[in-house]
């Protein structure tokens, strides 16, 4: 019987640097070409984007429960760490559904999982300004809350512009498509969003109406 192989931390330890810092760093320097690398050459690694994500969340809580007391916006005592998480992973996947539906009525030939790893690698230098702002928050004075507004704002500008290119590439579009693409997903982004609270409201009051007849069968007939 073939021994099971054991596990190879080196290997292991090579596929992070790879996957996690070294690709990463060569898209924020060659946006267009790491891109198409993930369309054409199977570049970049979903598992590392998937803990992105979770970074991503994580950050949302820590920034929200431990940004220093002189910049932080939100009262931690009234702070549910599940919501915030689960309102970065909410805002993720509808972001990508909204895409993916527009390129299929677009004719684009990104996946739903390249667009995915296009959403998190172009967040990937907002996960470190966040941090930093967050380690910042605690040094600064308020005098010198333009320097993290600033953070923040490269931080934005960084997912538009990664975002951008990622889009364009993976889906194939030229930079009037990509235009309309962005355009459009929003509007679709809005529909699914108002669809969403639609059918909650809908499922709200459907619930209400059957607990006031199974009351009202319950005092009528016991």
């Amino acid at each position: 019987m073939q021994k099971a192989s054991s596990f190879d931390l080196k290997k292991w330890w090579k596929s992070v640097l790879d996957e996690g810092i070294r690709f990463p760093l060569y898209m924020m320097g060659k946006p267009f070409k790491a891109f198409s690398d993930i369309k054409y050459e199977n570049k970049g690694s979903l598992p590392a984007c998937i803990t992105f994500l979770f970074i991503l969340m994580l950050l949302s809580v820590l920034c929200q429960s431990y940004t220093g007391a002189i910049f932080t916006k939100i009262d931690p005592r009234y702070m549910n760490i599940w919501m915030t998480m689960a309102g970065v992973l909410i805002q993720t996947v509808l972001l990508c559904v909204a895409n993916w539906s527009v390129s299929v009525l677009t004719n684009g030939s990104g996946s739903f999982k390249e667009i995915f790893m296009v959403a998190m690698y172009a967040q990937y230098p907002y996960m470190w300004l966040r941090a930093l702002y967050l380690v910042l928050s605690h040094v600064l004075s308020l005098e010198e809350a333009p320097l993290l507004n600033f953070c923040m704002s490269l931080a934005i500008i960084g997912i538009v512009f990664y975002g951008f290119i990622g889009l364009v590439s993976v889906h194939g579009y030229g930079f009037f498509q990509g235009i309309a693409s962005v355009i459009f997903t929003v509007i679709a982004l809005v529909i699914i969003i108002f669809v969403i609270l639609m059918l909650v409201s809908m499922g709200s009051e459907l619930v209400s109406f059957v607990q006031t007849v199974g009351r009202e069968i319950v005092l009528h007939y016991f």
